[in-house]
């Protein structure tokens, strides 16, 4: 008795010392924030400095055709960087309305869902809708939120995914850029005679550059493979755990959010449904993104934001919500799991096929 008690007792204290790690930490990136940023638009700088002191002399005369035409193309290309880069900052991601409640209207959805199938934030005390997630940093829910990123001091979520996204898109496109002139120089023909200093800038440039796009590489393909399976990063880890679990117990499980590559692309980059929709990623343009953050288009069919109604509709559905009565009955067996990837009491139903 005395030797569990002991146990209990190391138990409850390494708990409370990595619950203090964890609010430490916290305060550190929260706190940190600013660094980061001032951090990042250094090495922007730096590049860019170099580029146009070193790099593009190098490779062709500033007043000739093929010099104005370089510099006309970085400079679009460092204006959409820093644009999206400072929207993705400024833009609040959003989060569930201050009389959001689940409690009202249930009867417009056709899933017959109790309100135990909710997701519930016991720090927020309120109801969650789908891919909302509370940011321990930010110290409040945030709608689809992909992930605190200290680079940005701000939550990636519903509000500024989409600048985010494109500020990936163009900054790699830049890093590819400036890898490619900077290796005329180094391992082709250059314009003119370099000095050493200049040689050294370039061969600077072209490191920085390509490590960047190696990182950045990375980066966002993850985040295009997400985009294209309508998915956020922490609830690619919760849709994991119920994939394993229904392949467990013999069945398939299924992400009612994914309605297809293309149509889920556009739910990240159309907000009005335009035929040239992908012509905006080309431009320096505000925003908002398609729908509400707390309803979304479902592959077993939707009313709300895909389709731009009931956006004013404050109150959330079951996953399921969108299924039609014996269609989704027929197609889905419900089951209730307890998510634990966000740290919170998180009630979802996982469905399966």
């Amino acid at each position: 008795m005395a030797l569990r008690t002991l146990i209990r007792h190391l138990h409850y204290m390494w708990a409370s010392f990595i619950l203090k790690v964890h609010v430490i930490l916290d305060s550190v990136v929260k706190t940190a924030g600013p660094l980061y940023i001032l951090l990042a638009l250094s090495l922007l700088s730096c590049i860019i400095y170099l580029y146009y002191t070193a790099v593009l002399p190098a490779v062709h005369q500033l007043n000739s055709v093929e010099g104005i035409t370089h510099l006309i193309l970085s400079i679009w290309l460092i204006y959409n960087v820093f644009f999206n880069y400072y929207w993705c900052i400024q833009t609040d991601p959003g989060s569930p309305p201050l009389d959001f409640d689940v409690g009202a209207g249930m009867s417009q959805y056709e899933s017959g869902a109790p309100i135990s199938q909710m997701r519930w934030c016991k720090r927020c005390r309120k109801p969650k809708p789908p891919m909302t997630h509370h940011c321990h940093i930010c110290k409040r829910c945030i709608l689809k939120m992909d992930h605190h990123c200290p680079w940005m001091h701000n939550c990636i979520g519903f509000y500024n995914y989409r600048y985010f996204l494109v500020f990936l898109l163009y900054l790699w496109t830049g890093c590819i850029y400036t890898v490619y002139m900077a290796s005329i120089p180094l391992f082709g023909t250059a314009s003119q005679e370099q000095t050493t200093d200049k040689v050294n800038g370039v061969l600077f440039t072209f490191v920085l550059s390509l490590a960047v796009f190696g990182s950045l590489s990375c980066l966002l393909g993850w985040h295009i493979y997400l985009v294209l399976t309508s998915q956020t990063t922490i609830d690619f880890y919760s849709n994991r755990q119920r994939r394993k679990e229904a392949r467990r117990s013999g069945q398939v499980w299924v992400n009612e959010f994914d309605v297809g590559k293309i149509q889920n692309l556009r739910n990240v980059l159309d907000s009005k449904g335009d035929r040239l929709w992908w012509l905006k990623i080309w431009l320096p343009l505000r925003i908002l993104p398609r729908g509400d953050g707390i309803h979304f288009p479902s592959r077993y069919g939707s009313s709300d934001t895909g389709a731009g109604g009931n956006q004013s509709s404050r109150h959330i559905s079951a996953p399921n919500s969108y299924s039609s009565g014996a269609a989704s009955s027929s197609r889905e067996a419900v089951s209730i799991e307890r998510v634990l990837a966000d740290g919170e009491d998180n009630w979802r139903p996982a469905n399966m096929v």
